[in-house]
């Protein structure tokens, strides 16, 4: 009697679990990231290709699915256009996402955009050969971090006070509206000594420098060695 009353919790309330619709902009947030990387990387033709390859893939593979479910009665061109739909509502919905947390924090310097634990796990793969510890739970949102597009590469003509305040200040909204999140991201040049006197312990953080070529970093203007950044954001509660 045990294993059936199981079973029915499983066919009934453990069905479907609200965080599992988070799957659909997961998908989204989940590659783009690589396509950052991989423009850092390979260049922006190279990136376009491969993340158009993924993302054709993933609309291919999501009709295969379908295929049957609709019982074979559209034709698999039908069933593509249908998977073609469903993957530009999960950009849509990845996209509000973004824009509603960058809105709510409000940040000087920063913007962040719905990510996954697989990504970043990859991405340090990718860039670094290596698995980063993460200190997680199951309330942990992890998101990819970007300098806004107008100060990318710009950031040397701001008075260092004025980042180190922009710094402290994001963090802090980031404190005040998330439980438990972790911001991953990768830029030219190492962040540490700003992040330290902008009030973040080193346990706060981790960076590393990754395998993107430093002459990769001149389209920004600079020529520095890319760093991968993972940085905790824990608040009382979520901690």
């Amino acid at each position: 009697m045990g294993i059936v009353k199981l079973v029915l919790r499983h066919l009934s309330s453990g069905l479907i679990y609200a965080r599992s619709f988070r799957l659909i902009p997961a998908m989204v947030g989940t590659i783009i990231p690589f396509f950052w990387q991989l423009v850092n990387l390979y260049g922006t033709l190279p990136a376009v290709v491969l993340i158009i390859g993924v993302f054709e893939m993933l609309i291919v593979g999501t009709a295969a699915i379908f295929y049957p479910l609709l019982f074979f009665k559209l034709s698999f061109i039908e069933v593509y256009c249908l998977a073609t739909v469903f993957m530009i509502v999960a950009i849509i919905s990845w996209q509000v996402i973004n824009i509603t947390a960058n809105h709510r924090a409000g940040f000087k310097l920063i913007k962040l955009q719905f990510s996954t634990r697989t990504a970043l796990l990859l991405l340090g793969l990718l860039l670094g050969h290596r698995l980063i510890p993460l200190p997680v739970t199951p309330r942990t949102m992890f998101w990819d971090l970007h300098l806004k597009p107008h100060l990318a590469g710009r950031l040397k003509s701001k008075d260092r006070e004025e980042i180190i305040d922009a710094i402290r200040y994001d963090y802090q909204q980031a404190l005040n509206l998330m439980e438990n999140a972790i911001f991953f991201g990768c830029s030219p040049g190492s962040f540490k000594e700003l992040l330290i006197t902008a009030g973040l312990q080193e346990s706060q953080f981790v960076i590393s420098e990754t395998i993107i070529p430093v002459e990769h970093s001149t389209i920004f203007g600079l020529k520095r060695p890319f760093y991968l950044y993972v940085i905790f954001v824990r608040n009382r509660i979520g901690q």
